[in-house]
């Protein structure tokens, strides 16, 4: 961004605020893309109600501006943190919280001690204290969080982001409890959030670095239809996107960036297309027909799904069907009866689209599959085949059930299909699915209940009886609305819907935008996501969202559940993506002569243990990511560390000679556990504090809030590691490597022996591979997608492990000591 800075501030309607390194305050002029001077000589700046932000000199004096001039509100404070509905907080210098009351003009004390403030949508306070430990307030007290930050701010779909003790930019991960890296930017001092949870940040030389521009409506707008190259830019992800480039100083007229370009837009095989102005996009015919030559320009469901229908959403539009382009980045989409639209990001976290704020914001839990009921509550299933439902206010497993994908009818009708193509229904006491007739991977279900499926080689069918009735049409994604109409994406990239024949699928034209995938909402009307990950919009749903932020905020449970797990699968696809590119990775050096261990913590630290050359005695080093090296780690444990692994507080895990230690971060032994006798030979922490041990050929786990190992599986095992809630893989005696399926471990990929040196798993479900090629060990990362193994191809590696936003960190110990880091 241009300018520099020492303090952001954003608040939820998008209004964002900075103070230069000369104490003067500016404001960002969305429409015009600019910083505009303020008057004020301050330190710290809050973005609050209506253009009136909240500042802090340097003498400690906080002044409110009133839209003329700004007044002194208090003294001795260090702090201040305001939101768009009116609260605001401030810190004094003595540490205490104060919250103003502007009927009395008054403030008004909170319990607890405090150095740096912000505060979530529901106006609660989060509190950095001087030693960065964090804490959040509930509304009756103060819950300690893990880690440690210098700023912290909040976004408008409550997205919580840190600036870590490092100078790491990190999210705060709710279902996990962990917070996640946030790629692409170093030495960081200060962050805020926009309105959709995109963090901003400022360096240590005063650059100020986004992952989502401001941009004014106004001016997407007025450039919506024009050439590309001056297009606002399309919503970008929060994780792993940050830009490289820091533009010059704030000046008394600082210049106006160079337009934001636009990705480029894969086209499909069709005429040219038109866009409006007003974002609608309009139509060209496709080649793809229902073989009558002609393109049917109104949406038609069966007349049998309509007739003497008394819910509103079940008629059917005689409108045309054109698409806006939101500008929102999704990778799924799912609608209710009621109009509530959910989607899934990249990393499968979960999204509500709110109709009066423009965008999509954050939903508690974490899904790879998705479906709405007829109240507007999510339903979904987990990365590892468990189902889950929202009853309003809390997230429930539904016991015992596992499947690949989901869908909901208008009547209520809840339908999976599993990895293997059958079909379950839920029964009416919502407690098991039972088998019924139809076979498909893809699920979609009419108003009446009968599935609609894709089966393994793209085929339709509907499936009202055994066996399902086929279609001449070969589809990758599929979806019925509440009036019955039957929407398709095909294998060649086209929207189709089911056509008033009841036999053909006819072509619906997203000009400009590839399908990926579609849902379809009341009176027939679809939103797709394209290939490019945009949400394509027909209509926008009208509904009272007073409640949304609500109930996101106080949703109970989470969707990592419990018990047996099972494969998600999907159709073939000519897009599916494939993990075959090279990868660039950044090389630290050691130090040492020889590696024995390389470890990422369950604190997202890497960790390396080797000897040094010239020297008899083993070193532990821990990477130091804002000085780009590894340093020594001090500790006092007189053994050797073997089998190394580090929990999320810190404290280091370690097993030698039949014993397991427990070290507190300067090595001294907290506890030791004595397990079995026999060679430990490998050892693992989960996400969830779980800690696994290998024993010769046994696996061994010890819970969180436990004293004693047991015995988890009398699998052949060697090497274990952990990602998602207890997603487990392990290598075998015979280096083969297995993903446990709730009840036993099998071959990945299923039916084959692929032959492994190490393996490592992250939190965000990545899981990376040394792969012996039969001359040289390779990496490779599994693909869940294809379920299988893609080759990174231009690296060698014979040692991994995984952070939590899926970077690998590897070593090739053949050849040197180095470590390198992966960047994408």
């Amino acid at each position: 961004m241009p300018g520099k800075a020492v303090d952001i501030s954003i608040n939820s309607q998008g209004q964002a605020y900075a103070v230069a390194p000369n104490g003067t305050p500016w404001r960002w002029d969305a429409l015009e893309q600019r910083w505009r001077k303020m008057s004020g000589d301050f330190v710290r700046i809050s973005a609050a109600e209506g253009n009136r932000p909240w500042a802090v000199n340097a003498e400690g004096v906080v002044f409110r501006y009133n839209g003329l001039w700004w007044e002194n509100k208090d003294t001795d404070v260090a702090d201040v943190t305001a939101d768009a509905l009116g609260n605001v907080y401030i810190a004094k210098i003595s540490g205490e919280i104060k919250k103003w009351n502007p009927l009395r003009s008054e403030w008004q004390p909170l319990e607890g001690q405090t150095y740096r403030i912000a505060l979530d949508m529901a106006g609660n306070p989060w509190s950095l204290a001087r030693d960065g430990r964090i804490r959040a307030y509930d509304g009756k007290g103060w819950i300690a969080m893990p880690g440690r930050a210098v700023d912290i701010a909040i976004g408008g779909d409550d997205t919580v982001v840190i600036a870590d003790a490092d100078g790491r930019v990190r999210i705060w991960n709710k279902v996990q409890r962990s917070w996640r890296v946030v790629s692409g930017v170093e030495g960081v001092m200060a962050v805020a959030a926009t309105s959709d949870g995109g963090p901003w940040a400022v360096i240590a030389d005063g650059g100020i670095m986004a992952t989502t521009l401001i941009v004014a409506p106004e001016k997407i707008k007025t450039e919506e239809g024009r050439a590309p190259e001056i297009q606002a830019p399309s919503a970008v992800a929060p994780v792993d996107s940050a830009p490289v480039a820091v533009a010059s100083g704030l000046a008394a007229a600082p210049a106006t960036p160079a337009a934001a370009v636009a990705p480029s837009v894969q086209v499909a095989p069709v005429t040219a297309q038109v866009q409006t102005a007003d974002g609608v996009i309009a139509a060209p015919v496709s080649p793809e027909t229902n073989g009558t030559g002609q393109n049917a320009a109104r949406t038609v469901a069966p007349a049998s799904e309509v007739a003497g229908t008394t819910d509103p959403t079940a008629v059917t539009t005689n409108e045309d069907i054109t698409f806006v382009n939101t500008r929102k980045s999704a990778s799924v989409l799912a609608i209710g009866r009621d109009g509530s639209v959910f989607g899934l990001d990249a990393g499968g976290n979960i999204l509500r689209w709110s109709n009066s704020r423009k965008r999509f914001e954050s939903f508690p839990g974490t899904l790879v599959r998705l479906a709405v009921d007829a109240d507007g509550n999510p339903w979904g299933i987990s990365t590892l085949g468990r189902v889950f439902r929202h009853t309003g206010n809390l997230w429930k497993q539904i016991p015992n059930a596992t499947g690949s994908d989901i869908s909901i009818g208008a009547d209520g009708s809840v339908v999976i299909a599993d990895a293997s193509g059958n079909l379950s229904k839920l029964n009416d006491a919502m407690t098991r699915f039972e088998r019924i007739p139809g076979q498909g991977l893809l699920v979609a279900v009419a108003p009446d209940g009968t599935p609609w499926t894709i089966r393994s080689d793209n085929l339709v069918q509907r499936c009202t009886s055994s066996p399902c009735e086929m279609f001449a049409q070969k589809a990758k994604s599929i979806a019925v609305g509440p009036d019955g109409s039957v929407y398709v994406v095909s294998d060649r990239g086209f929207l189709m819907r089911l056509a008033s024949d009841g036999k053909t699928f006819e072509v619906v034209r997203t000009s400009g935008h590839t399908p990926q995938s579609v849902a379809v909402g009341p009176n027939g009307y679809p939103w797709v996501v394209s290939t490019d990950t945009l949400a394509l919009a027909s209509t926008f749903f009208e509904r009272d969202e007073q409640s949304d932020r609500a109930v996101a905020v106080s949703t109970g449970g989470d969707t990592a559940g419990s018990g047996s797990i099972a494969a998600v699968v999907d159709v073939s696809s000519n897009t599916d993506f494939t993990f075959s590119k090279n990868m660039a990775f950044d090389t630290y050096t050691t130090g040492l002569s020889s590696l024995d261990e390389l470890v990422v913590g369950q604190d997202d630290e890497v960790y390396v243990y080797g000897m040094p050359g010239g020297q008899d005695s083993n070193k532990f080093l821990k990477f130091n990511s804002t000085k780009k090296k590894f340093e020594e780690v001090s500790i006092s444990f007189s053994g050797n560390l073997s089998n190394i692994d580090v929990a999320r507080d810190g404290t280091i895990w370690t097993a030698n000679s039949g014993s397991v230690y427990k070290l507190s971060s300067t090595g001294s032994v907290l506890r030791t556990y004595s397990v079995t006798s026999g060679e430990i030979r490998n050892l693992s922490i989960g996400p969830d504090d779980t800690v696994y041990v290998v024993i010769e050929k046994t696996l061994y786990h010890l819970k969180s809030g436990t004293s004693v190992f047991t015995k988890f599986s009398n699998d052949d095992v060697y090497k274990v590691a952990v990602g998602r809630a207890d997603d487990l893989w392990i290598v075998d005696s015979g280096n083969i490597v297995q993903q446990f399926t709730g009840t036993k471990f099998e071959n990945r990929p299923l039916g084959q022996s692929v032959r492994v040196q190490d393996i490592g798993a992250g939190t965000d479900g990545s899981v990376y591979i040394s792969f012996w090629d039969g001359s040289t060990y390779v990496l490779k990362k599994w693909n869940a997608t294809n379920k299988s193994f893609d080759t990174v191809k231009n690296i060698h590696a014979d040692k991994v492990d995984v952070t939590s936003d899926g970077r690998p960190w590897i070593a090739y110990t053949s050849e040197n000591a180095d470590v390198k880091r992966g960047k994408d």
